[in-house]
């Protein structure tokens, strides 16, 4: 994944690689998925210019906990990392990650399905 600039954004010249992308996935009747993809690996400080490894388990933990829900981490070559929760919660996961974590803004963030 890309390094992840927390003043100016992702680093890529592509308007749609430095997007978080929150998607639900339907299971079997009325069981569904939350997926994040596209959250940055590495965050660079705005005032000391030090980038930091993001710590996935960590955000996971925090959102199980905060939606009580169960969730999954899936690393894939192809897609970086994503993050797998049951239900559709897609507004609460984009509050999280805007408010709690600080690492995306709102411009970032993109809800799909909804």
């Amino acid at each position: 994944m890309a390094d992840f600039d927390v003043s100016v954004g992702f680093d890529h010249k592509d308007s749609n690689s430095g997007k978080v992308h929150i998607r639900v996935q339907q299971r079997n009747g009325r069981k569904s998925w939350t997926t994040v993809q596209g959250f940055p690996d590495s965050v660079r400080l705005p005032k000391s210019g030090r980038v930091l490894q993001v710590d996935h388990d960590k955000i996971l933990r925090g959102m199980k906990k905060s939606f009580k829900t169960n969730g999954t981490l899936i690393r894939d070559d192809e897609h970086g990392t994503i993050f797998q929760l049951q239900g559709d919660i897609r507004k609460d996961v984009a509050d999280f990650l805007i408010q709690a974590t600080a690492i995306v803004t709102r411009e970032q963030v993109m809800i799909h399905g909804s």
